[in-house]
């Protein structure tokens, strides 16, 4: 008989631990009203309050807002520190009859790109450039993208990457891990049309000041 009430007790305490919430006055406030959801939403990151906040380093910052991600991210924009932008203000004319416009031994507007980036069969310059609307970009599917979200682009076929960044793993982080995130996006860091970046020696090692160190 004694253990079947110690058995009762001990589920009627998981009853109220699970529905309920214990406060210093003794008093029990039941929960039992909110769903699942929103008790698993209460408890995510979203909802912790962070003592710091990156809104310091959104001051002062040209940015735009992420799609895709939950919560607030932003990335440096883009159209606005492009020098020849929009490109329309000086595509006024079809490709073709630009690149007539210029003598043959005449340096041609955007000679000095060279793309880098897949093989000639696989990538050239409208796999990523709308040809008839060049201030937008364009995905694989012939959907228009707007130029600060080139992520989209990127992402197509740097699909590991983009998870990557989208979490945190990959990029630059330009302020705190607190809300609301400010990150680089892929062309801040990495050339579209040469995005490897080049091989370096590594850097010397001071083996005097090692010596020191190690001799303490």
């Amino acid at each position: 008989m004694m253990l079947e009430k110690v058995k009762l007790v001990f589920c009627i305490s998981i009853v109220l631990t699970a529905t309920s919430c214990w406060h210093e006055d003794g008093a029990i406030h039941h929960v039992g009203h909110q769903t699942i959801n929103e008790q698993l939403n209460a408890r995510s990151v979203d909802s912790i309050q962070y003592a710091i906040s990156s809104e310091e380093y959104l001051k002062d910052l040209d940015k735009v807002k992420v799609d895709g991600i939950h919560g607030e991210v932003y990335i440096p924009n883009r159209s606005n520190h492009l020098n020849s932008f929009p490109c329309s203000s000086c595509h006024t004319k079809p490709l073709n009859e630009l690149g007539n416009l210029n003598s043959e031994n005449s340096k041609k507007a955007h000679w000095n790109i060279k793309l880098q980036h897949a093989e000639a069969e696989v990538m050239n310059c409208i796999t990523c450039h709308n040809d008839s609307n060049l201030d937008q970009l364009r995905s694989l599917t012939g959907r228009e993208i707007n130029v600060n979200h080139s992520y989209k682009l990127c992402s197509q076929c740097h699909a590991t990457q983009h998870k990557g960044w989208q979490g945190g793993a990959h990029g630059k982080r330009l302020g705190g891990w607190a809300p609301p995130r400010i990150i680089n996006s892929c062309v801040n860091c990495h050339n579209p049309h040469s995005p490897a970046f080049e091989s370096r020696w590594p850097a010397r090692l001071n083996t005097v000041k090692l010596i020191e160190q190690t001799a303490d």
